[in-house]
């Protein structure tokens, strides 16, 4: 539940408040629904105690795959370290079996949940559960800054959008203090691969540049119904509250990052004079890795986060050079091609 700071917060569950209108959007992206009203002489079975809609029908088009087990639910939990003092954010409620055992530990639960034809069971199930509100929300588009920091997600992410989600919630500041997901195999281990390794690339630096990875445990198909064709993995992300090296330009560290990874076969002279071509030709790159202490010749896949933090300041003072500069009159000459003395390595 989004609600404003209080001096006065503490360790006992707060009253439930309405949600701000400004969180309301008027494009009908997500909105918050109101509880139905609770009959207190009635009976409630425990959420965790609420067996799966038998109902419900998952969908293709949202990456589906209902989490069933509760030896892996359990697991979960205990990764996050889910306390009486936490606020928590899941991010696809499902038929609400991960909520319900959070909303056992947890002393605030926000799930989100973008499949309208799920919010009204989801309503319903936790209808007496005053502490757990159930958002209808694409967490892609969902403004998080609405939920007052810091909280934890607990999730078992879509896979087609789960990296997105990811980086969503990774720049700095981030809202969130830890994540504990569930990933495709093969995504979760570009999170912590490292160099020299097929599954190593650009997410892994990215992942490492905002926050610490470590691998959970794996899950098998058949905790899921359906049960999908892979395998997944549970990973717990903690956010950096600064980069783990210095660089002088951030976004100059990015493009390089993403350039060496863009054509990963070719060595790295290449491919950053490609990606690089409208500021630096290659022989004025092939000196800026050289002075940087990079092997152009090397490849980017081989590169450590602090070696691509040392090659972008490298660059960026070539680049800085080149500005101060002032440019030679014109001769006709034509713009020098790239390197060709540098070939590439099987």
């Amino acid at each position: 539940m989004a609600h404003t700071r209080s001096k006065n917060e503490g360790t006992a569950r707060p009253r439930r408040k309405a949600w701000p209108q400004s969180i309301i959007q008027s494009n009908g992206r997500y909105t918050i629904l109101r509880r139905a009203s609770v009959n207190t002489d009635a009976q409630h079975p425990r959420p965790r105690d609420t067996p799966p809609q038998a109902t419900a029908r998952p969908k293709k088009r949202f990456g589906q795959h209902f989490l069933v087990s509760q030896r892996v639910l359990s697991g979960i939990l205990r990764l996050a370290e889910v306390s009486s003092e936490d606020r928590v954010v899941e991010i696809g409620a499902g038929t609400g079996a991960l909520t319900a055992a959070l909303a056992g530990q947890a002393r605030e639960v926000v799930a989100l949940e973008v499949d309208r034809d799920l919010i009204g069971a989801l309503q319903q199930r936790f209808a007496s559960q005053p502490h757990v509100q159930i958002v209808h929300a694409d967490a892609l588009r969902f403004d998080f800054a609405q939920i007052a920091p810091p909280f934890k997600v607990v999730a078992n992410l879509p896979y087609g959008s789960a990296t997105a989600i990811l980086m969503r919630l990774l720049e700095r500041p981030s809202p969130m203090s830890l994540a504990v997901v569930m990933l495709q195999r093969e995504v979760a281990a570009r999170l912590y691969a490292t160099p020299g390794t097929k599954a190593y690339g650009s997410l892994t630096l990215m992942a490492q540049w905002y926050a610490t990875i470590d691998k959970g445990f794996n899950v098998p198909p058949a905790a899921f119904s359906p049960a999908p064709k892979v395998m997944s993995t549970v990973v717990k992300i903690t956010p950096r509250p600064e980069p783990p090296v210095e660089v002088r330009d951030e976004p100059l560290l990015f493009r390089v990052i993403h350039g060496a990874f863009a054509q990963r076969r070719k060595i790295l002279v290449n491919a950053l004079a490609a990606a690089l071509s409208d500021q630096l030709t290659a022989s004025l790159l092939a000196r800026a890795l050289t002075a940087a202490g990079v092997d152009p010749r090397r490849r980017g896949e081989t590169l450590t986060l602090t070696e691509f933090a040392r090659l972008t300041d490298g660059i960026s003072a070539v680049m800085m050079a080149q500005s101060e500069r002032p440019s030679p009159p014109s001769q006709g000459k034509s713009p020098m091609p790239p390197c060709s003395e540098l070939r590439e390595q099987d």
